[in-house]
């Protein structure tokens, strides 16, 4: 049971043992206490599986099972999906975006650092891409254009 409290301290606060302790309403001490090996008893048990509710009560007690609740892995799944399309969409920005506006959306998706991409941001970003659409299809046109011209041409005969 020690083991599986020490994963709970892991994923609720990345192992920050005293942030976890106040978090549930307990001392330092008392977490300490538990951790190497004193009585669990049912009361500190109620007291994780009761503010920690995505926590599989089973898995605590037995190591059976999971440690989530399947609604628990449903909502990091649809979370992770969110993510994923929001960097997929903005993926298409990449182009139109400025060397250090790169690098951040670069430490983004890499996971190095937490970015917030601010809607008028995204709208800049939007008008760019619109502009730069343009330019290309009108460059596109005018070739098309000139293209047609030079094939319509009559072929001077020797």
């Amino acid at each position: 049971m020690h083991t599986r409290l020490l994963e709970i301290i892991k994923y609720e606060t990345g192992g920050k043992q005293n942030e976890f302790a106040f978090m549930i309403g307990w001392s330092p001490q008392y977490l300490a206490k538990l951790l190497k090996g004193g009585n669990f008893g049912i009361q500190p048990v109620l007291s994780i599986v009761s503010k920690l509710q995505e926590i599989n009560a089973r898995w605590f007690l037995t190591g059976e099972g999971e440690m989530f609740i399947n609604s628990k892995h449903t909502d990091i799944r649809k979370k992770m999906y969110e993510n994923m399309i929001r960097v997929l969409d903005m993926e298409k920005y990449m182009p139109v975006m400025s060397p250090i506006e790169l690098r951040e959306f670069e430490q983004f998706v890499t996971g190095k650092k937490k970015s917030d991409f601010n809607p008028d941001m995204v709208d800049k970003w939007e008008r760019l891409l619109q502009e730069r659409n343009e330019n290309i299809n009108a460059k596109f046109k005018s070739a098309n254009n000139k293209s047609k011209e030079l094939c319509s041409r009559k072929k001077v005969k020797k």
